[in-house]
């Protein structure tokens, strides 16, 4: 009797497993099945905040790496730096203990693996494949957080920029990620900066804009109203930051924030201000909008994000 169930269990579990195989290609060929890797939900969490912000420091270490690569010595042996480094390991032997020798011989090693030795400067093919890494980091930053200013602007900075960039995406890709990431923010409310970073993005599209009408003079692909209605989704963020801002004063939520937060808050909403009255400025001289026309209007929204 346990035989035959045995068996009975056997061909259950085979033809569930066939069933399986022959279901799964038309599932997996379907795109609306496709959704993106985000593995424990890290992705666009509170933890994925906190792991944004922490990238900040490998991102720039590994930013400076492709830099160091244009040292060259001629003689490796007699560079100041490498007699420093001896001199150093040489006091720390004398006046240190076991436990922090062995400390840092620990910390040498991992130095070692950013640590430049050939004398030679860096090939193209070692360069591109210094600032894919540095690309590869900054995407990853991003999807933990796209709200986060520094990380977000600077992969939109990787995507525009072809010296930097290493895949054939450039300004498609950029302009997708602008509205993703004005849609991300715009829909957020546990942080005013979050609109800070929609109003950046919605200046990088408009930035796009313009870049657009240099190339194509005589047919450009976006008209002064497109640029218009993406500056009115920059002033939507603008007064989003504001009522944000207006409520974290009422709750004393800025309070939680160190100074070095709070200055660097202020700096970039003043720094899209500006942006922001640049930019209607040259919408304007496209437009063919008289001077005198134009610095009045210019003079009323000074005065309507002064009252707000």
């Amino acid at each position: 009797m346990t035989t035959i169930s045995n068996m009975i269990s056997v061909a259950l579990i085979g033809c569930g497993v066939s069933v399986f195989v022959i279901s799964s290609p038309p599932l997996l060929e379907n795109p609306d099945n496709v959704t993106p890797l985000n593995p424990l939900g890290i992705n666009r969490s509170p933890y994925g905040e906190v792991f944004a912000m922490a990238m900040q420091g490998p991102i720039d270490r590994y930013w400076h790496g492709m830099d160091n690569s244009k040292h060259t010595c001629d003689d490796p042996e007699s560079c100041s730096h490498h007699h420093l480094k001896a001199d150093d390991d040489l006091a720390i032997d004398r006046y240190t203990g076991f436990n922090d020798r062995l400390r840092h011989f620990i910390d040498g090693m991992g130095e070692g693996l950013q640590e430049r030795t050939n004398p030679r400067s860096a090939t193209a093919g070692h360069k591109f494949f210094i600032r894919r890494g540095v690309e590869d980091k900054l995407r990853f930053a991003y999807n933990l957080d796209p709200s986060h200013y520094g990380n977000y602007n600077a992969y939109h900075f990787f995507l525009t920029e072809p010296e930097l960039g290493t895949r054939p995406s450039l300004t498609p890709v950029a302009a997708k990620l602008a509205h993703e990431t004005i849609l991300y923010c715009l829909s957020q409310r546990t942080d005013p900066r979050q609109a800070l970073t929609a109003a950046s993005a919605a200046g990088n599209v408009i930035e796009l804009m313009f870049n657009d009408r240099q190339v194509n003079r005589d047919s450009p692909n976006f008209s002064t109203r497109q640029m218009r209605d993406v500056l009115k989704v920059m002033d939507q963020a603008i007064g989003l930051y504001s009522h944000l801002s207006q409520q974290w004063d009422e709750q004393g939520l800025w309070k939680n924030l160190s100074e070095l937060r709070l200055h660097e808050a202020e700096e970039r909403f003043s720094f899209i201000l500006k942006i922001r009255e640049s930019q209607e400025e040259a919408i304007r001289r496209l437009e063919g909008v008289p001077d005198e026309q134009r610095f009045s209007s210019q003079d009323n929204s000074d005065t309507e994000f002064r009252a707000r």
